[in-house]
This record gives C-alpha cells, structure tokens and sequence, in this order.
C-alpha cells in the first residue's frame, strides 16, 4: 500500500506476516547509480515463461485471483509472510477446522494465531497443499485496499518454484526450481532464512559492508533498519529528518524517517532511498527489511528452493510515489483518520493532530471509490500544489504540499 496513506497490512497481521509496516511511510523515488545492461527477454528460462497478469492496487501491494479449496479468491502475495494466511470469513465458509492456537515471533512482536491443517492454495494457477495455513482477521485489509481479500499467499507458496516478477507489466510467470540461469544483464544474490523462517537476502547501505536484510514484498516501506544499527554508523548525522509511526502487534513505535543516500543490492546501486529505522528491533536474524517500492524498480526471478534471487535493473521502473503532506492516514467508512503527523512535514505545520479526521479532500467526499480510483494520489502532487482539506468539524483548511525532507 501507498505510503502515509494506509495503516497496511503489515501493522494488521505484524508478527504473522514477520514484520511491520510503517503508517507513515516514505516511497521511493531511486536513481540507479550506474547503467546497466537492459534487455526485455527472459532467455535465462529453460522454457519460455507462462505469463499470467496481476493487479498492482495503490501501487505497492500485489493482488492476484487464487483458489482455496476450490473457491475463487483475490489474494495478496507476500515473501514477508513466512506462512499463507486464509480470513476467518474464509475460513468459515469452508469449514476449515482451526483447533490449534500457537505462540509466532516477528519484528513487529508475538502474536497468538490459530492453524488450519492440510489446506490446498493455488498460486498463478499452480495448486499446492500445504501443511498448515494461519487463520487471521483480514476485514482491516480488505478496507486498506478497497475490495475483499481472503487469503495472503506466504513464503510457502514459493518454495520448489521459480517465480517471475515483471513489475512494469504487473506480471507473473511460475516454474519449477532450478530452471532459470541468468544471462546478460541478471545477478543473483543468495536468499535463505532467518530464525522466523523470514527471506534473508544481504545489501549495503551508505556504502557500510553488507549486511542480512529481509526480503519482503509485502512491505509498503522502501527500506527498514534496525535503530541501533543506524546510530552505530551514524547514518543520520547531517541530513534531514522526519518520523512515522510503526504499527505492530505490541502496540504503536516511532521511527526516524530519512534518506539513505545509497543501497547496493546484488551490486546494484540505488540512490536516494527513503528509510525508517524504528525505535525497536525485534528480528535476531536481519539488522533491516527491503521493502516493496526498491524490490520493484527490478526484473527479478525468486528461486527459494534454489538459494538464489535474480535481479536486473527494470527497462521501466514503477512510478515512485512520493508523499508531500505528512500525514499518516487510516481509512474508515466515510473519513480519513489521522494516526501520525510527522514531524517538520505541512500537516505539522499547520496544526493537524492525531485523532483528527478527513471528511473530503478538494471538495470529494471519503468514500468507497477513494482507493479504488485515483483519489488517494492526491499527497503524491508535486510541491507547491495548494489541497484543500475538510475535517471532522466541517472547516476547509488549505495545505500546500512540500518535499519536507
């Protein structure tokens, strides 16, 4: 999901998905350091790959149809989430007994979950029964994305497969581990798992050596660190600043919000990546999370089984979405609720509060159409663009949107 826009599915499910996301998140805007080879082929295949459409929703979050025990399903797919997750609507539907309740540990805390055994998912058309599946409220979701989501295909729909990502395309091609090789203008980089079975891969980031980080395209964050890893190397010595707040299962954390000036992955240079680093840390495995906006200005090819992700700098990168408002926004019914303000942004200046509301934004009504059309761009207009905003007590107040750091 878009940056300040949403409380994302990442605070919602938090230590099932084994990480947050941010409720003021800042979107990437990267420029590739070097250039690279770019080609549009994907020879690299033993066979040429069998394309198959997604939809890309508020620019960040993948939403394909699925199938859970036969019943056609939109789903969200998630390398975060190191198990697939069916809603308890769902779940009810199907009668899917849910017996079991356990004890899981993420970056965003410990939550208690319940498991249903032996349930068959398909991913891209290609079902597979998996062991167990975690049944979870995803009503907060759905509402996040604007259109009903029962299922969140995990980490367990990828093992023994080779599954291709076309971003620019919003397409997504599967075969079977082992069957892609590279060629002209790919680098792989080694991917295995943390302790909470989480993707690991290494990067670099202000050009410190390499270091574990999680792999997660369910994240709406660019890049994540560990607090303490920041003030080791001093990563916000001398730049600009601002704050989000981090939602998880423990409850709400501050983060810093700021600009790295650059992130190798696969040695592959990025500029300019917008970075929070939250006031606690709770993974044991990785010291920060690659989050959705910088995973997708590549062509990349995922073989868990294999131990490797392949990656090539993107002939098109998604339009990166930055916000200029400050606001860190929940939707609910026919209003925005306001859950952050971040520091030194217009929101803060002029005088927005958590607990206030939205009631319409340049004379549109809140309503269901808000994020399933266009109308949540709106804090993603260039600086100087003047927005008039109607709030719970019926005043319109003007923010002028501005790049605030």
């Amino acid at each position: 999901m878009v940056a300040s826009e949403l409380v994302t599915r990442r605070e919602i499910t938090g230590a099932v998905l084994g990480c947050t996301c941010a409720m003021a998140v800042l979107p990437l805007k990267p420029v590739f350091a070097t250039a690279a080879a770019l080609v549009s082929d994907w020879n690299g295949f033993a066979k040429p790959p069998r394309w198959q459409s997604f939809n890309l929703i508020t620019g960040d979050t993948i939403v394909l149809p699925s199938y859970v025990a036969g019943i056609s399903v939109d789903a969200i797919l998630d390398s975060g989430s190191a198990a697939s997750i069916v809603s308890t609507s769902l779940a009810a539907r199907l009668n899917l007994a849910s017996t079991e309740q356990v004890m899981i540990r993420g970056i965003g805390g410990r939550a208690s979950v319940q498991l249903a055994r032996n349930v068959e998912l398909t991913l891209a058309g290609q079902p597979r029964r998996l062991p167990f599946v975690v049944i979870a409220d995803l009503e907060a979701v759905s509402s996040a994305i604007g259109r009903p989501v029962d299922v969140v295909l995990g980490e367990d729909m990828l093992v023994e497969r080779c599954i291709a990502l076309e971003f620019a395309s919003s397409r997504i091609s599967i075969g079977d581990s082992g069957t892609f090789s590279g060629g002209r203008g790919w680098q792989s980089i080694s991917v295995a798992h943390g302790s909470n079975r989480e993707l690991l891969v290494v990067a670099s980031v202000a050009g410190l050596p390499d270091t574990p980080m999680l792999f997660d395209l369910g994240s709406s964050t660019a890049l994540m660190l560990d607090r303490a890893y920041v003030e080791e190397h001093r990563l916000l010595d001398g730049v600009r600043q601002s704050t989000a707040a981090i939602g998880g299962v423990d409850g709400t954390r501050l983060a810093a919000a700021f600009i790295a000036n650059e992130v190798k992955l696969g040695g592959f240079p990025v500029r300019s990546v917008p970075t929070l680093a939250p006031s606690s840390w709770a993974s044991k495995s990785a010291l920060g999370s690659i989050g959705f906006p910088l995973i997708s200005q590549f062509d990349v090819v995922l073989d868990v089984s294999g131990g490797k992700i392949w990656l090539r700098p993107a002939r098109r990168g998604l339009p990166m979405l930055e916000d200029h408002s400050g606001f860190g926004l929940a939707p609910g019914g026919n209003e925005l609720s306001i859950v952050h303000v971040a520091a030194n942004s217009p929101a803060a200046s002029d005088g927005w509060r958590a607990g206030d509301r939205i009631l319409a934004i340049n004379g549109h009504r809140i309503d269901a159409s808000y994020i399933r059309g266009e109308h949540w761009r709106w804090r993603f207009m260039p600086p100087g663009t003047l927005v008039i905003l109607q709030d719970q007590a019926g005043r319109m107040r003007e923010l002028r949107l501005v790049d605030y750091f």
